[in-house]
């Protein structure tokens, strides 16, 4: 524990530094696809460890240290991660080896006496120089071999690799991928025909076939209400039943009660086919989602807000399909008979927002309902020979779906680091003032910091390569994997321009954060409702 709850100049920066080297530490062994695992124990102690390869999930696993001032430099480094992972869903590790470098050089000058502002300001001006360089680096993600080399990089497994490129060959950059642990102990791949959601039907009782629910060309409720009365379906059931009885299919926030005995009596008893359905999506975004749904089926939403009564609604207010199935987990819409310029005009709408979204989850969704719409759903399912091996591969192929993606909708940069040493001459050509300019040597040994790790991670020594690589020209690399310098877009090894351009702006915001930081107060538990109280 420290001796006093605030520290100050030197030590408030040196307890900074040590608790950011640590959590980076742990992350740096894991860069490349060389790098060590990083084992976590579970908190049921019985249960394997979990192995870990992305930056993100190590920097989430750690939560403290026992220096709680050196605490706040992990928490530093841990915020980088994070937001790397929010925002293009990779590049942790690298913005926190980035990070870390500025933060040492930067400290170990103004030790010496140099002002950590005008070191700042010269920094900044570096970033956009080498930002403007790495954007000049960028090309399209052309070939089936860049992009299966991308995603075995990122999984580690050359046949989900393969399975990846196929999928994006099949549904587009737009897509949807399902990502699922299999039962067996190989991998594969398969392709829906309508549209999927990962909730289920609200009870086993519509099972029409072991493990399933079928409903064939029926109408459907859609609803963002939690229906309970019997009284909201028993007159759209006698209208359906009056048209020949093909069935109704409820998607609702949920239903229960007298209205869930009446659909599951009516489908026993074989007076109707019926199946109710959890409406997907979470919050505002569920009535969103209904309305995605009900343009590919037809039909209306009746929200909660608007007040409608269901007990007046119409055979034309319902969707209709080909087929809706239900199992525990899932449901899948098979031929919505939605009008065609309507499902056009819905798509365009939400691929017209992805651009604007933010990157994380906000922008992934986008792109999962305008795929689900145009109808590009392919699902993987992981297989393994333990629950520790499958789970791993399931989270790496997850996070390899959101690279590619991301690689073929905004380009490449040369992998490996290599993109990065491209950009130092950029750097070294800028003309800065006498107290700006140690930051020049600063950023310059941080954008060879990625690839001195990602040798290091293979067990070589880097100095003599990165001696070999001067004079080179951009682009050019070590393949860890070969063992030879080589022209990384021509070995297949790139890096999306989008995670690179992230890790390099996020690493240095975060480490000019950590630089200018002169004050580390600790707040201790018991106390941080109030104000802090600096006895020693």
């Amino acid at each position: 524990m420290p001796t006093s709850r605030i520290l100050f100049g030197s030590q408030a920066q040196a307890a900074l530094r040590r608790g950011f080297d640590q959590l980076a530490a742990a992350l740096e062994v894991a860069l490349g696809p060389t790098g060590n695992r990083v084992a976590v124990s579970r908190d049921n102690r019985r249960r394997a460890p979990e192995l870990l390869a992305d930056g993100a999930d190590i920097a989430r696993r750690i939560t403290a240290l026992p220096n709680p001032h050196e605490g706040m430099g992990a928490y530093l480094a841990r915020h980088i991660a994070w937001q790397m992972e929010e925002n293009v869903g990779d590049g942790a590790t690298t913005a926190v080896v980035i990070g870390r470098h500025i933060l040492n050089e930067s400290h170990r000058h103004i030790a010496a006496g140099h002002n950590a502002m005008s070191l700042r300001r010269g920094l900044e001006k570096g970033l956009e120089a080498a930002l403007e360089a790495l954007h000049g680096l960028a090309v399209p993600l052309e070939n089936a071999e860049q992009t299966i080399a991308l995603a075995t990089t990122i999984t580690g497994d050359t046949v989900l690799g393969k399975y990846i490129e196929e999928v994006f060959d099949v549904i587009g950059p737009l897509g949807a991928v399902e990502v699922r642990k299999s039962y067996a102990r190989v991998h594969d791949r398969r392709y829906i025909r309508g549209v999927l959601w990962n909730n289920g039907w609200i009870s086993s009782y519509f099972t029409t076939e072991p493990g399933k629910a079928v409903v064939e060309k029926p109408y459907i409720l859609f609803s963002d209400r939690h229906l309970s009365s019997a009284d909201d379906l028993i007159p759209l059931m006698g209208a359906i039943r009056k048209e020949g009885g093909r069935g109704l299919v409820v998607i609702a926030t949920d239903v229960t009660g007298d209205a869930l005995n009446l659909l599951v009596t009516n489908k026993q008893r074989g007076g109707l086919p019926t199946l109710a359905v959890k409406a997907p999506g979470l919050g505002l975004e569920k009535a969103e989602v209904l309305a995605d749904l009900a343009a590919l089926c037809g039909g209306k939403v009746f929200l909660n807000v608007a007040g409608e009564s269901l007990a007046k609604a119409a055979l034309a207010d319902l969707g209709q399909a080909d087929e809706v199935q239900a199992i525990r987990s899932s449901f899948t819409i098979v031929g919505g008979r939605g009008r065609p310029a309507a499902i056009r005009e819905r798509a365009d709408d939400l691929r017209k927002r992805i651009p604007d979204a933010s990157y994380g989850r906000e922008r992934e969704r986008l792109i999962e309902r305008q795929s689900k719409l145009t109808g590009g759903v392919a699902v993987l399912e992981i297989g393994g020979a333990s629950d520790v091996e499958q789970e791993f591969l399931d989270e790496r192929t997850e996070e390899a779906v959101r690279v590619v993606r991301l690689a073929l909708q905004d380009g490449v940069v040369p992998g490996g680091g290599a993109a990065y040493l491209a950009c130092i001459p950029a750097v070294e050509r800028l003309t800065l003032s006498t107290d700006e300019a140690p930051a020049m040597a600063i950023l310059c040994r941080a954008l060879e910091a990625p690839i001195r790790a990602i040798i290091s991670n293979a067990g070589i020594e880097a100095a003599p390569i990165l001696a070999r690589l001067q004079g080179r020209g951009a682009g050019w690399g070590y393949d860890v994997l070969r063992h030879e310098i080589a022209e990384m877009a021509a070995a297949h090894i790139v890096d999306p321009a989008k995670v690179a351009e992230a890790a390099l702006r996020t690493g240095i915001s975060g480490a000019l954060m950590g630089m200018t930081t002169d004050v580390l107060v600790y707040k201790p538990r018991h106390n941080r409702d109030e104000d802090v109280d600096f006895e020693v």
